[in-house]
Formats: structure tokens, sequence, C-alpha cells
């Protein structure tokens, strides 16, 4: 059973995305409470849940976890129930994000995490968005299902990091080249800035292109976008998502806010080179009945070192069966995103009244950052869209000076260190809500079907330079890097020298990416590594194990546990983190103790960046940016020997670039 809920301010249900187990269990929990006759249990009607019910069974709990947070500062983290039901909390823009199931907590606070990141990665600040926008929460639902079988199944999602296609020069070659030609083309975009390209094979990267001028993209946002292209293919699903709650909230008038502030809503978010469109089912699914010549096009904020919500606009599609275009534009709203989530910011600490004696510098931030956005919006070029941002921020001045006047920037002046005055709080609350409608038009607001027949003739042109070479790297793909590959000398060194050696993960965290065997799936279903070397032991070497001792290692690393070993009944487990400076001369981190648990984020990349975070720890006073941070998952048979798994590790780590090739020599590899 699983279920992930987003409540506002006040207790309704902005998103909901279940499963049917979760829809029988509050049906059932209704029945027994007198909230929903038996006779409406119908097993057939299970598709059903009526959001008033859902309102009526949370209320009581998201109250109390909102009493916890807000004069006690002690909020939930977790509740476990008597019938091994387990609910998590998280807050993010005010909302609260629930989560419920039968997992185990850490999975569920990931899981959470993950949702929070996609809501930021979609709509921002804006969540009520997710209310108002069909095409916006099927998006999000696709993407967290896309997440979830990737995690399931892909090494890279289990450890956060990027899986690069081995090539030989000549393909790599090829496909940077490729990909060049499409962000010079795409130059003559109106509006737009081009910045990267990037070619994935079956969720491998195989070359990144980035433009001169273009903010480095991050793994992170590297692997979003391969979620992106994964959700796009997602067709069969044990996941709903209300329907009857989306028609429950939606608007008169779809193309308001609540504030009366305008949106566009007339581009879809594909554009389509054949006349058909996709479909949804009453389950969600996203059904795709012309798989082929469809460019499918999205607004994204990722993440720069300017802003944390970049606007960009992102075109995908499969050019073949394993192949898959992606092409990131950054759109002409950065600096406008950049003084509005600032005006956010700052409005959201005096609502929680944690200005700390700030208050004076509180309110001209907020002064400067909105008169530079009503100063950026004059500079868009001239049109509606140009007009509808305008309009937005002159509602948002009106407002800021009509509260500024009934107390607030009085209380600011005075140091706002006592609480907010309660004729004031109404009135920055509504405030808020304006603000977060404004940075929704400016930001996401955008048109993105005046690029069309341009990217048509981009995907045209690399889907034919690339038609030659796109079945190898299907099959490549499929055995990225094996173990018991006979064709490769490097890879048979692995066996003559690392003798009992089964599996192994090697993460590069300085740049987060991943080099390891690829586990392959034998007759049975199992995930196998394909090693030739003591091939009955692998055998027994399924998914589960890895994925086991993956989080194994992760429960550790939290408290500060850099090195373990560990065994089963048949194979020995290590697991080791260390740390180097530019030179690759090894660094020892300061005294850890259990505490920096509470300090750092979740182990991985996508939610934040835990090894940044880590080293922050470890080194302060030294620069995060010049730390290099290194990972090794090792899987030894279980005769393997202390003494010989540490000679292996520190061989493996030494040798690893003669197998996936020394990272500064890939002309692809711009991460």
């Amino acid at each position: 059973m699983l279920a992930i809920l987003v409540f506002d301010q006040l207790n309704d249900v902005v998103y909901l995305r279940c499963d049917r187990k979760f829809v029988r269990h509050v049906c059932s929990m209704a029945a027994s409470q007198g909230l929903l006759a038996e006779a409406d249990l119908d097993p057939e009607q299970v598709s059903q849940l009526d959001p008033n019910i859902v309102v009526q069974l949370f209320s009581p709990l998201v109250t109390s976890q909102r009493i916890m947070a807000t004069q006690f500062g002690n909020p939930y983290t977790s509740i476990s129930c008597q019938d091994g039901t387990t609910v998590v909390f998280q807050e993010y823009a005010g909302y609260l994000f629930v989560g419920v199931g039968h997992q185990e907590e850490s999975h569920l606070q990931r899981i959470i995490s993950i949702t929070i990141r996609l809501v930021q990665l979609i709509v921002g600040p804006c969540v009520t968005a997710l209310k108002k926008s069909e095409e916006k929460s099927s998006l999000l639902g696709r993407m967290l299902e896309a997440w979830q079988t990737l995690h399931a199944k892909e090494q890279s999602y289990l450890v956060e990091a990027v899986e690069r296609l081995v090539v030989n020069a000549e393909l790599s070659a090829a496909a940077v080249k490729s990909l060049a030609a499409v962000v010079d083309k795409m130059k003559s975009a109106k509006d737009l800035t081009p910045c990267h390209a990037l070619f994935f094979v079956r969720n491998k990267l195989l070359a990144l292109y980035s433009s001169r001028s273009a903010q480095e993209l991050s793994a992170s946002d590297v692997l979003f976008m391969n979620i992106l292209v994964e959700a796009s293919q997602m067709k069969n699903t044990d996941y709903l998502e209300d329907i009857n709650l989306k028609k429950a909230t939606e608007m008169p008038d779809e193309k308001k806010e609540d504030d009366g502030i305008e949106l566009d809503s007339s581009d879809s978010g594909e554009f389509y080179t054949i006349p058909t469109s996709p479909s949804f089912d009453r389950n969600n699914a996203y059904v795709d009945d012309e798989p082929e010549g469809k460019i499918r096009s999205c607004i994204l904020l990722l993440r720069t070192e300017l802003c944390q919500l970049t606007p960009h606009l992102v075109h995908y599609e499969t050019l073949s069966n394993g192949l898959s275009l992606v092409i990131v534009s950054e759109v002409n709203r950065t600096q406008l995103s950049i003084q509005l989530t600032t005006l956010l910011t700052g409005l959201e600490e005096m609502l929680s009244g944690e200005i700390n004696g700030r208050g004076k510098l509180v309110l001209d931030a907020c002064d400067t950052a909105l008169r530079k956005s009503q100063e950026l919006a004059r500079r868009l070029p001239k049109g509606r869209s140009a007009e509808r941002v305008e309009k937005a921020l002159q509602q948002v001045h009106f407002r800021w000076e009509n509260i500024k006047r009934s107390g607030l920037e009085e209380w600011l002046r005075s140091g706002g260190d006592a609480e907010v005055p309660t004729r004031v709080d109404a009135s920055l609350t509504s405030l808020i809500d304006t603000a977060r409608s404004a940075w929704r038009v400016a930001c996401l607001g955008v048109s993105i079907s005046t690029a069309a027949p341009l990217v048509e003739s981009v995907v045209s042109m690399t889907a034919e330079r690339m038609a030659d070479y796109c079945h190898f790297l299907e099959v490549k793909a499929l055995r990225n890097m094996t173990l018991g590959c006979r064709s490769s000398l490097t890879i048979n060194k692995y066996l003559e020298e690392f003798p009992g050696l089964v599996h192994f993960l090697y993460v590069d965290r300085s740049s987060h990416q991943l080099t390891s065997p690829t586990l392959l799936t034998d007759e049975s279903g199992d995930f196998t590594n394909d090693l030739n070397s003591s091939a009955k032991g692998t055998r027994a070497l399924t998914v589960a194990r890895v994925w086991s001792m993956v989080e194994f290692a992760h429960t550790h690393i939290t408290k500060g546990h850099l090195s373990l070993m560990w065994k089963d009944t048949t194979f020995s487990y290590a697991y080791f983190l260390w740390f180097e400076d530019s030179g690759g001369n090894p660094l020892k981190p300061g005294e850890l103790d259990d505490s920096i648990n509470e300090a750092l984020p979740l182990p991985g990349v996508l939610c934040e960046d835990f090894y940044r975070s880590f080293c922050i720890q470890a080194f302060p006073g030294m620069d995060p940016n010049r730390i290099r941070v290194y990972e090794l998952f090792c899987v030894h048979l279980g005769l393997a020997t202390s003494p010989c798994v540490l000679e292996h590790t520190r061989r493996l780590a030494a040798t690893i670039w003669e197998v996936a090739g020394p990272i500064d020599a890939n002309p692809a590899d711009l991460l």
C-alpha cells in the first residue's frame, strides 16, 4: 500500500496519488466510522475515492502535525500504526506532504523527499498549481511512477549517480558532433538560449553537449531528464490520481487564479508531427497510440549556480527503441525567478516570525526584489505574455504597499522580534499567494509551441545522423560493462587479478558518475552479474542482495561510518567512502558523531547533495568544491578474507579508469 497526499494550509487536499490498496483501506476505515455506507463498498468502484472522506479522515492528524510544528517547534517525522501502516510528514512552501504505506520509514521518507523535489522541478513554490492544472499533476504522477520503476531496477538510481554508456571513441565523437549540431541549430529559436543536448540509451548517458555560455547541468538534473524520458513511455500503472478530486476543485474559469491573475493554458505541453494526441485512461496511465514522431516539451525549473529555480524549456523524443534525445534551453526569465524567489523567501520569513532582529534588512530586500522584478518585466519582449507578467506584478506591488501601511513596515523597522501582528497575519498570507501566482505567470506561463517547427527539423536531422548506430546502441546498453565479456582485454584483467570479486559499484562523487558491471536478468527473472569465474556463486547475487547492500551502507554513512565490511551466508560485502584534495592526496575528516545525521539530507543527490553537505560537516572551513569524494561498494564470494577484500579495493580504485576510460579524456562528458 502506498499513498502520497499534499495538504494546503486549510487542510484541503491539493494532490493525491495512491494505489488501489490504499483506496480499499480508506473506504474500509470510512465505513467503520460511519462516513461511508457498507452498501457503497463495491469492489468495482475501487477507483473512486471521495476527497471529502480523505479530508475528514486525515484532518485530525494534519491539524495535530501543524500545532506541533507551529506552537511547539517539534513536528512529527513519522507515525507507526498497529496494523503496520507508517505515516511520514515533510513540509514545503507551507504545504504538508504526507506519505502513507507499509514500507520502511526510510523508504517512505525518500519517496516524499523525491515528491517534493519533483514538485519544485515542475511547479516550484506554486504547489496549488497541481490542483488547478491536470497537465502538471499528471506529469508529476508519471515522473513519480518512472522514478519508482528506475529506483527498483537501475543501479544508477539506487546510488543516484549518472551511468555512462561505454562506447568507442568514434561513436562517442559522432554522438557529440550530432549534439553540437542540435545546439547550434537551436540558436535561432526566439526568446530561448540553447544550453544542453543529451543522448540517453536505456537510462544510460551516451553523450552530453553544452554551449559555452550555458550554466553547468548538475548530475541530479541529468538524472531527472532521464526520468522525464522514461515517464513519457509509461503505459501501465497501478496508481490512481483521483479524478473526482480534480473535478471537484476545478475553477469555473481555468485561466484565472484565485486573485484574478490570468494564466495562459493554450499550450498543451506537446506538439506533434502526426495528427494524433495522447489520452489518459481512468487509472491515469499514459496512453500513447503513436509512439513515433511525437515531440514532447515542458517547462522545468532546474538548479543552477544563479538560481535554484531556473526556468528551462525541455524538448524530448525517443528516436528509436533505445535512443532518446533531450534538448534543454534556458528561458529568458532567470533574473525574474531570482527576484521573485527572494521576495517569496522574505515574505515567508515574516509569516513564520523568523526575522531574528533582521526586520529592516528583510523589508529592504523585499522592496528591492519587487522593484527589480517590475523593471525586468518591462524589458520583456512586447506581447501577451509580457502584459500578463506586468499585470501580475502590479497586483503584488499594490498589495505590498497596502500591507506595509497596515502595520507591517512599522513592525519590521522595530526589529520584527515579536510575533506577527494579528492585523497583518491574514494580509501577509494573501500576499504570499498573490506573489506565488505572479511567479507562476512569470516563470511557467511561457509559450512552448513557437519553437515547434525548428525542433521538428532538429529532431529529424538528428534521427537521420544517428540511424546507423541505433541498433548497436540498444544492444550495447543491455550489456554496457560485464565482467564476463571475453571481447575486452581490460575486463579480462579483472577476472584474472580479482579472484572472488562478484560485483562492484564505483562512484566518483565529485561528478556523481557510476562505473559498475551490468546486472543481467537470467531465465528466472532474477538479476545476476555476468561473471564467468565462480559462475555458480554469482548466480546467487540477486538484485535484492545488491539493493540491500546499498541500503545497509546508507544507514551507516549517515552515522559517520565511512568504512564497512560484513558478511551473509554467501557473500562478503565492503563499503568505503574516502576523500582527496585536488592533488590526489588523501584527506582525513574531523571527528564525527551520531548527531551528524540530523544535519544531513538522505544519501544521494536527487533531493539534496548529501556528499557536499557531508564535506561541509566533516571539513569545516574548507571549500567543498576542492574536495574529491569517492565511493566504492564491493561484493566478494564468502570465502574471501578481509585482507584480500582490502587489497582488491585499493587496486580497483586505482585501475578503474582502465575499464571506463579516464573521465577527462571523454569529450562527451561535460558534467
